[in-house]
């Protein structure tokens, strides 16, 4: 089983949050239930999930805490301090999940094919990708930032498998991943000049994206093609939640 710290902090007021009237993007509701709900159910549904702890504000976390038996933990204003804040919580022996709290389309056969696709877990950190064809096809419309690759035109997910030896020194790195993964230029200009060219030149490989990973975080990792097109769907923006609002009322 597989422990899971999800990250519900109270980001940046935005345009989303503004226009649903909340703090939080984790509890804007969608059919009768927010958005926080709809991935703790994905995560719960799965045999493989162990323990889970919620980091965000903690007062509106309570009512949630009991029905789907996770541990509620005060954010710390930060999204390093609060991986920090989730993974002290649980103290995990082995990789465990840090997701994003606002993936409604998460399932518990998503997770498990995530989680299959990472073995033999020799990496410490595991990014999934998804196809553009494969969003396309589950949520025609949507609009995602997308990589072409030399394998194709991908998106990346919003669910990681990290091992937790690297955690402690590693968080603030995690922190710099999360804010270029929806820039892709900014990324690869991190990476150097030779990666920015091949990926305009439409050359670049995933398995050299894989090998200049210890260089910009410190430490192994590997992108993980799903066809899952659910884990890539977050919501960051109104025409998401348009998207999401959409799906529910089929």
């Amino acid at each position: 089983m597989y422990d899971v710290v999800v990250l519900a902090g109270t980001g940046k007021p935005g345009e989303l949050t503004r226009s649903e009237g909340v703090d939080n993007k984790a509890f804007i509701r969608v059919s009768g239930k927010t958005l926080l709900a709809y991935t703790l159910e994905a995560l719960r549904s799965s045999p493989l999930t162990g323990r889970i702890v919620v980091v965000g504000p903690k007062a509106g976390l309570m009512p949630l805490a009991a029905a789907f038996g996770f541990t509620p933990v005060e954010e710390k204003g930060s999204l390093p301090l609060n991986i920090l804040a989730g993974f002290h919580a649980l103290a995990p022996s082995r990789h465990f999940l840090l997701v994003s709290a606002d993936i409604p389309f998460l399932t518990g056969e998503a997770l498990e094919d995530f989680l299959s696709r990472c073995q033999p877990f020799d990496r410490d950190f595991y990014y999934p990708i998804v196809a553009r064809a494969d969003v396309e096809k589950s949520f025609p419309g949507t609009k995602r930032t997308y990589v072409r690759l030399r394998e194709g035109v991908f998106t990346g997910g919003n669910l990681f498998l990290v091992n937790p030896a690297v955690v402690e020194e590693g968080v603030a790195r995690f922190d710099r991943f999360f804010e270029l993964r929806k820039s892709p230029l900014k990324l690869l200009a991190a990476l150097g000049p030779v990666f920015v060219i091949k990926f305009l030149c439409r050359v670049l490989a995933i398995s050299e994206l894989e090998k200049k990973i210890p260089l910009l975080l410190g430490i192994s990792g590997k992108a993980v093609i799903t066809p899952y097109a659910g884990i890539g769907t977050d919501v960051d923006k109104p025409s998401d939640l348009e998207l999401i609002r959409a799906r529910f009322k089929l």
